[in-house]
């Protein structure tokens, strides 16, 4: 959508144009979800591996060059650390992750970003000033990803909740809701009333998409004489069937059921009315949920696009500041 200011300029995404030339001294509104396996963006999504190289690999692609040493973004997911901001990788992605969208925008020569993350609400107190002082570097940021060169500044960090932020424009007239984000590690349970986050009836459980995989690929070992790749179960639950053995079908369902029933007791456990309130599920879970989930009807909603919490950043950031 294009806004006419005056004859000469033009606001386009909230970004000044003259004729065919940004303003690249006007910020750039980033926004970026920090998963346990992957880093997603409003229009990007990479694994999170970080992997030093000290040798010039065969391709661009995922390479990260800063402050003289190289890393490979991707291919694969970090494992689980105790916080995100105990060594450089989360700062690393946030790297890959701005030039990302960056990219995708068109944006590549702009000199001033604003950054949109979040924390798990259960942890927004005691997270959220550390996790932005993490991610906020003073001085100007100079690398390059993908044989591209960025340099710019950080304008601003803002940090929300996660879970909140994926239902914050999705609500609709609901005004009484439980939003259930099911990411790789774990399980945000959260109440929402009047449209207000509830932050003293929010849950965070270990009973993410990970334990799902690897039961599924401890499952497969003695019935196909093999370990069931991750490749083939995300495959799966992204509806990519075809591409996956026909003999690792089967042991996948079987493993996503009982994810999906070990959910539902978890909730049921928490006293969440299945049958009657209104719920809605996000994250990677959220395809799992609505394919195997045992409980339907017209008050459970999926959100299953896994951007949706950095897609929320920024509508909170457009909207509430």
């Amino acid at each position: 959508m294009t806004e006419e200011i005056n004859t000469n300029y033009y606001a386009v995404d909230g970004l000044i144009m003259q004729g065919e030339h940004m303003d690249v001294s006007v910020p750039v509104k980033i926004a970026l979800d920090h998963g346990w396996s992957s880093i997603k963006g409003e229009h990007i999504f990479m694994e999170n591996l970080v992997t030093p190289v000290d040798y010039t690999p065969l391709t661009n692609n995922g390479l990260l060059e800063y402050r003289g040493r190289k890393y490979i973004i991707g291919q694969g997911r970090l494992g689980k650390q105790a916080t995100k901001t105990e060594n450089d990788n989360y700062f690393l992605l946030t790297l890959a992750g701005i030039a990302k969208e960056l990219s995708y925008q068109k944006h590549e020569k702009a000199t001033h970003v604003e950054l949109y993350a979040g924390v798990p609400l259960t942890m927004f107190g005691a997270e959220r000033k550390a996790f932005r002082e993490y991610l906020w570097h003073k001085e100007q940021l100079a690398f390059t990803f993908e044989g591209v060169h960025y340099c710019f500044y950080l304008d601003k960090v803002k940090i929300y909740a996660q879970c909140y932020a994926a239902i914050a424009n999705r609500m609709g007239d609901m005004n009484r809701l439980r939003c259930v984000d099911l990411g790789s590690w774990t399980m945000d349970v959260l109440s929402v009333k009047d449209k207000v986050p509830m932050d003293k009836d929010a849950y965070t459980y270990e009973v993410g998409l990970i334990t799902a995989f690897e039961r599924i690929k401890k499952d497969g070992l003695p019935k196909v004489h093999c370990e069931i790749p991750e490749e083939d179960i995300t495959d799966y639950i992204k509806g990519n069937i075809t591409s996956v053995n026909d003999e690792f079908i089967p042991i996948i369902e079987k493993g996503l059921q009982e994810y999906a029933d070990n959910v539902e007791a978890k909730l049921r456990e928490i006293k969440v009315d299945l049958k009657h309130e209104n719920i809605i599920y996000v994250g990677g879970g959220a395809s799992v949920m609505k394919k195997f989930g045992r409980t339907k009807g017209r008050n459970i909603q999926y959100v299953t696009d896994v951007k949706a919490n950095a897609i929320g950043y920024r509508y909170l950031a457009d909207n509430i500041g």
